[in-house]
């Protein structure tokens, strides 16, 4: 029975089964609870996750962290001890005691029906654990590698729904687009994406505004210029609005 509802795209929510929100008292914990939870069911060694969020201490120290903070869930954290089971070097959370967002987008990007890969893009809320950050470039890289991840599927999702098309699916896939987006506004591949959904659908000033937010956000982000393939899709779609 799932005792609680942990939501990571865009930040990290914590909700009981009444829907009653849980608020952390860190950011530590949060971090935690976060890497715990996306990497549940599997056991993380205590030394493993000491190293993972408390680089650059010494090993003792490291642990005492984890120790704390582990007791600060405790805490805070409705039925903790059948939420996070802790054993002798390993700590894990126990997968029929929590649902997350993140296990219920890639499950329902499985699927071929439509209504349920609209339920999948409405779960990509945000960037995964937005706003949560850590001193530890061991995290920050685990972190990129998953966000990484999640948008990849994302992506191949939008593909998947443009090769087949219709109208419902374009519209699904643009919504994934949106999202992705939000999330990363540097994906250009996706930008054109929408530029072409926007064009299919007759919306050709809509097409061109996203190219115009796709050059400034380049320009201002990384200092750079859109692609050939990008430029040339604008001016094919200038064309369309003068014919």
């Amino acid at each position: 029975m799932n005792l609680l509802r942990i939501n990571l795209f865009g930040g990290l929510e914590i909700k009981q089964v009444s829907g009653e929100p849980i608020a952390l008292p860190s950011r530590k914990a949060a971090t935690l609870l976060g890497y715990i939870a996306l990497t549940s069911p599997q056991g993380i060694s205590r030394s493993k996750l000491a190293a993972m969020l408390w680089e650059g201490r010494f090993s003792d120290n490291a642990r005492a962290s984890l120790r704390q903070t582990l007791l600060t869930l405790r805490r805070v954290l409705p039925q903790c001890a059948d939420v996070i089971l802790t054993e002798r070097d390993d700590i894990r959370i126990c997968p029929n005691a929590v649902s997350t967002d993140v296990q219920d987008f890639e499950r329902l990007l499985q699927s071929d029906d439509l209504a349920t890969l609209a339920c999948a893009a409405a779960l990509y809320r945000g960037e995964l654990l937005e706003g949560i950050g850590s001193t530890s470039c061991a995290f920050e890289a685990w972190l990129s590698a998953e966000r990484q991840r999640l948008r990849t599927q994302a992506m191949r999702a939008i593909t998947s729904l443009l090769d087949v098309g219709g109208r419902e699916r374009v519209e699904i896939a643009m919504t994934f687009s949106l999202r992705v987006l939000a999330a990363d506004p540097l994906q250009e591949d996706i930008h054109r994406t929408l530029m072409r959904c926007y064009a299919q659908q007759g919306r050709r000033a809509d097409a061109l505004r996203q190219y115009d937010f796709c050059r400034n956000v380049l320009r201002k982000q990384v200092g750079a210029t859109p692609e050939i393939e990008t430029e040339s899709l604008q001016r094919e779609i200038r064309r369309m609005l003068r014919a």
